[in-house]
């Protein structure tokens, strides 16, 4: 800080992140305790925000400010998570009216302050700099809001934005909520599973029309495949059993959980080694791309018909 700011009473704004300052940093510039006081007066140019902070402004205090208040009072490596949280990634599902939500080390303690929850956490997570704040990543935002949330309506509405925007996908809200304190992720736990399986059948619904469009004879959906021998070898979402053609629409697969995606892998070598031409398709390209997937398919079904193969059969 230089010389100039501190006899330059109106530049010590510019001097503190959102103007936010501690009475004791104040007082380390040359400020006495009587000159804050007189300026923090009804007719001064600062006010008050909690006791020992003030906002070098003369207005009332935004949410920034009172972000910024709470992260000073929690001390260092204090992240803000919840609603504030996901403003800062522009995900707005909610009204910023609820307390700021801060995640702090185990170990510290503070102050009771009105709204401001603070969360002392074994997990903390690398914050991220966003709006000039160090917030939670996306899906620990978006867990931490649903731990604290009442209405199933709620999360429900905070999970299925943060899916249906792409920002984050089922296996990697599930792996957040794997993690977390076990208090308050029954709710967001059951209802994440409600989306998977609404997803999953969603999915299964473009399929079968795609099928239609493509022209492509019915497959079987969802039969076991079994090899010459009779062992199993997999279960695809769609079966021609005519020309050893398999077809597995996963939703979400880009970003499935790492057993899961080993499911996957393990599933489409055995049918691959058995002979069998296999397509995999995200389910985001049978909404965005309808006409290329149709060409895959047919184009997959006459390589796979133009071609010597061998004996396997659906359950």
């Amino acid at each position: 800080m230089t010389n100039r700011a501190l006899l330059d009473l109106d530049a010590l704004p510019q001097l503190f992140r959102h103007q936010v300052a501690a009475v004791t940093e104040l007082v380390a510039l040359g400020l006495s305790g009587t000159a804050i006081e007189e300026r923090c007066r009804d007719d001064g140019p600062w006010r008050r925000l909690q006791p020992g902070l003030v906002l070098l402004r003369d207005e009332p205090p935004g949410r920034a400010h009172r972000i910024q208040a709470a992260l000073t009072i929690a001390g260092e490596d204090a992240v803000i998570s919840g609603i504030d949280a996901l403003s800062c990634h522009g995900l707005r599902t909610a009204r910023l009216d609820g307390p700021v939500h801060v995640l702090m080390p185990p170990r510290r303690h503070s102050r009771l302050v009105d709204g401001v929850f603070f969360d002392r956490s074994q997990s903390l997570p690398v914050p991220e700099l966003r709006g000039g704040f160090p917030v939670a990543p996306l899906p620990r935002a978006v867990i931490d809001t649903c731990r604290r949330a009442k209405a199933s309506d709620h999360v429900r509405a905070l999970l299925t934005t943060a899916i249906r925007t792409g920002r984050l996908s089922p296996a990697a809200l599930r792996a957040e909520l794997s993690q977390a304190c076990s208090r308050g992720t029954a709710l967001p736990g059951r209802i994440l599973t409600e989306i998977e399986d609404n997803a999953s059948a969603l999915a299964t619904g473009w399929a079968r029309r795609l099928v239609d469009k493509a022209g492509l004879p019915p497959p079987r959906w969802g039969s076991p495949v079994s090899g010459p021998t009779g062992a199993h070898l997999a279960t695809p979402d769609a079966w021609w059993e005519e020309v050893n053609l398999a077809w597995e629409v996963t939703p979400y697969a880009f970003e499935l959980a790492t057993a899961a995606l080993d499911d996957a892998l393990l599933r489409a070598s055995r049918l691959s080694a058995a002979g069998v031409i296999v397509i995999q398709t995200p389910p985001t390209r049978l909404r965005d791309a309808p006409d290329e997937v149709c060409g895959l398919l047919r184009e997959a079904y006459e390589q796979a018909a133009d071609r010597s193969r061998s004996t396997l059969h659906a359950a």
